[in-house]
């Protein structure tokens, strides 16, 4: 294990008065402040996990999202006629809203201002599909890497449902416990190549060794941190894996260094084209209606913050493209 990752215990944290209540317990939000995840097994009515299954598989089915960028595959070329690796969907509520109106997002919302405090927003959801027959791993990443901010941060968690059982034969998580309280890691596309949308650590940067699987029971709930190390394994049944995956973050605290994410500005990837081809032909103004309608739901404290960041970004130097003069 490299020096940067000999992660520190966790102090005990006391909860105080002033902590927002919610259904986790104190022992369930220390393991999580320990650990950088949680599994929390409460299932999912029978009913509503159905209802959740039959629109996840409705909007794979007809590939909702697909010209938009938003439906693809993680691992693989993402070619229309391609051999689907593991698909996903990012922001299924946008062509499915009733996700969003469910008793589990109203469970995960309070766990989310539990952990994170009442002003914690819904950042986004996503759905990821282990297709049967086909052995891929979740490449090891940090969720932290996805972002594009270079002078602020947010406390980030997701709350991943498996909508069937989940173990190491299907593909249940698996995390390296403390590594929340580590560096942001450097990433690179999978196997280096800029058209796969997927991030992998790089290689030896982290101890694989400590890591941990977590298998969950359908309905059940694994969250974790924006810096905890995760992946998932290959599902090797014959039988389909599916999940569902709901974000939130907190407020935006200032880097004490601003980061780089060069490992997304060197992407090349067919989803990122589609979308760019979208928003030329009219998608730029389908993005600005739903911009403008989730910052007028926003308290105006997030709102302030939403503008100060927009500010920031606009007044920050842009880095060249990979591959640019």
């Amino acid at each position: 294990m490299t020096e940067a990752l000999l992660f520190p215990v966790a102090p005990p944290r006391a909860l105080a008065p002033g902590d927002v209540p919610g259904p986790l317990s104190a022992a369930a939000v220390q393991r999580f402040h320990d650990d950088g995840f949680l599994v929390v097994p409460e299932p999912c009515e029978p009913a509503e996990l159905d209802a959740i299954r039959s629109i996840l598989r409705g909007l794979f089915a007809r590939q909702a999202g697909r010209d938009q960028g938003n439906q693809l595959d993680m691992l693989s070329l993402d070619r229309r006629d391609g051999d689907s690796v593991q698909p996903q969907i990012v922001k299924p509520s946008l062509y499915a809203p009733a996700l969003l109106r469910t008793p589990h997002f109203h469970r995960v919302q309070a766990m989310a201002r539990q952990l994170l405090g009442a002003e914690a927003q819904f950042l986004f959801d996503h759905s990821i599909l282990k297709p049967a027959g086909k052995v891929a791993a979740t490449p090891w990443h940090q969720d932290e890497a996805h972002g594009d901010d270079p002078h602020f941060r947010h406390e980030q968690i997701s709350f991943w449902m498996p909508l069937q059982d989940v173990a190491e034969a299907n593909g249940c998580m698996r995390y390296v416990p403390g590594s929340h309280r580590g560096p942001l890691l450097p990433h690179r596309s999978p196997g280096d190549d800029p058209r796969i949308h997927a991030l992998e650590c790089l290689p030896g940067s982290f101890d694989e060794s400590a890591a941990v699987s977590r298998p969950t029971p359908a309905g059940g709930c694994v969250l974790h941190a924006g810096r905890t190390l995760h992946s998932a394994l290959p599902n090797r049944t014959d039988a389909d894996r599916l999940a569902y995956v709901l974000v939130f973050r907190s407020l935006p605290v200032p880097r004490r260094e601003s980061v780089q994410f060069t490992w997304l500005s060197a992407k090349r990837t067919a989803s990122l084209e589609r979308a760019r081809r979208w928003r030329s032909h009219g998608g730029v103004v389908v993005l600005m209606a739903r911009w403008l309608r989730r910052t007028l739901s926003s308290d105006f404290r997030a709102l302030a913050f939403k503008l100060r960041l927009r500010w920031r970004r606009w007044r920050a130097p842009r880095a060249p493209a990979a591959g640019a003069p």
